[in-house]
């Protein structure tokens, strides 16, 4: 009873905190974690699980827009994911000797991921629930398994290696730039091959990827996500589009997805099939149902606690490593079951989400009305 009371008590008093002072706090947290690693406090090895942290946190936005926004499940959504990863191994690495420009792959990896979204969605999106996800379930293995076939192309299981580190500026820019006379230390700044440039520049899409989101959120196209969500009558019904409203947030999506993909193969520098398996979407999926669908800071919490905890775990855990690994799923299960139990609406819900979840269903009243009706007496006792 007093833990319960201190856990209401806390809730309280963090609730009376506007979101906009959580999301400040929040910004300047991860902007100033790797200094931790600069100056000596923290291992190389944790400022590599924040920049994984932050692609997961990139999907995990892309996955909202469907899932929190829309009410659509999408458990294929690693495909998209994939299709970006390996358009940027392909076109940037020795397997064919291309070096295609940075910011050229940045966008044809979203666009080709779009497309992908757009040939998935066409023919899916009349379908709902369980029927939709088994589908998009099918497309995420049939992306997997071909790439694991097309070995002249993606060579198989092998993946692709040696994938050239991005740089900011084309060489030709850069050779121009150190005619010019600058220094090398500045010049080493347009080639991205550090952990902590890596942490750098994956923050700047999260941070620009959940702008755009939150905007399109509170815009008209999010109302009308937001309107098919609760009743897809009712909004076909006020003269919204439902087929054109839910393929234009399965492309959006899938461009998110593409986008994360291609910088985490330049991070990763090895892409290969194994990286996008089924259960890495059930991951997804989780860390948005975890953070609270809908709620961009609850998925950024929900990704970061689903993908960084599980590093922590490892090292702290010592000798306890492999049994941490046999058990990992387990502990997500639990954690899941214990989420949609105690707290269905997640970890910090929106506010639509959160009144959906708690609103008293009028057949309930009704029901209760009727049985609290004395019937003997001919008369209402209480009304509830």
């Amino acid at each position: 009873m007093g833990l319960s009371r201190m856990l209401q008590t806390l809730r309280s008093i963090t609730e009376r905190v506007p979101r906009r002072v959580w999301a400040v706090a929040g910004f300047s947290l991860a902007a100033i974690f790797p200094l931790f690693n600069v100056l000596g406090f923290m291992p190389t090895a944790w400022l590599r699980v924040g920049v994984v942290s932050l692609v997961f946190v990139m999907l995990s936005l892309g996955l909202n827009v469907v899932m929190g926004e829309a009410g659509l499940l999408n458990l294929g959504y690693i495909a998209f994911f994939a299709v970006g990863a390996y358009t940027t191994a392909l076109l940037s690495s020795p397997k064919f000797g291309l070096r295609w420009p940075f910011w050229a792959l940045l966008v044809l990896s979203a666009l080709l991921a779009m497309v992908a979204g757009l040939l998935i969605g066409l023919p899916t999106l009349r379908l709902r629930g369980d029927y939709l996800a088994i589908v998009t379930l099918a497309f995420g293995e049939i992306v997997r398994l071909t790439i694991t076939n097309l070995q002249p192309l993606t060579n198989g299981p092998n993946g692709v290696t040696g994938i050239y580190p991005p740089r900011l500026l084309s060489q030709g820019a850069i050779d121009s730039l150190q005619a010019s006379g600058w220094s090398e230390a500045l010049l080493k700044w347009l080639v991205i091959d550090k952990p902590i440039e890596y942490y750098y520049l994956v923050f700047v899409f999260v941070v620009i990827t959940a702008f755009l989101i939150s905007n399109l959120k509170n815009s008209r196209v999010g109302r009308a996500w937001n309107a098919l969500r609760e009743d897809e009558l009712a909004a076909v019904s006020s003269g919204i589009t439902a087929a054109r409203a839910k393929l234009l947030s399965v492309v959006l999506s899938a461009g998110v997805a593409g986008l994360a993909g291609s910088v985490y193969a330049y991070y990763s520098n090895v892409i290969s099939p194994e990286s996008f398996l089924f259960m890495q979407s059930v991951i997804v999926v989780c860390m948005v149902v975890l953070g609270g669908m809908g709620s961009i800071p609850g998925v950024i919490i929900g990704a970061i606690v689903l993908q960084a905890l599980p590093q922590v775990i490892r090292e702290s855990a010592g000798a306890m490593r492999s049994e941490f690994e046999v058990y990992r799923m387990l502990i997500f299960g639990l954690l899941i079951v214990a989420m949609v139990i105690f707290r269905p609406e997640g970890l910090l819900p929106d506010k639509l989400w959160r009144q959906e979840v708690h609103e008293v269903d009028p057949r309930e009243l009704e029901k209760t009305r009727q049985s609290l009706f004395d019937v003997e007496e001919g008369h209402q006792d209480l009304e509830a």
